[in-house]
């Protein structure tokens, strides 16, 4: 679980940030009832919570093991096509 404080509203939420802070005690600045509210709209269940969960564990394991890294996209400028006047 992510330690740091969720700041957005439960509607900007997403179901993992509901779901850490409702099931599994993340902090947040929003009140317990708000974001209770948000679970039931949404339809969210502890199994729910707990699949997401332990698949953002597996995939960032996997990760490390496989030592992938993303890259970022290049820096080059890309060359503009000319405009044909009539």
């Amino acid at each position: 679980m992510r330690s740091s404080t969720v700041t957005k509203t439960p509607q900007q939420m997403s179901n993992l940030e509901i779901c850490e802070t409702y099931a599994f005690g993340r902090k947040s600045t929003q009140t317990r009832v708000a974001i209770a509210s948000e679970w039931n709209r949404r339809n969210i269940s502890h199994a729910y919570c707990n699949k997401i969960r332990n698949e953002l564990y597996l995939t960032s394991l996997l990760k490390k093991l496989a030592n992938t890294e993303e890259k970022p996209a290049s820096n080059q400028v890309q060359p503009v096509q000319p405009i044909e006047l009539r």
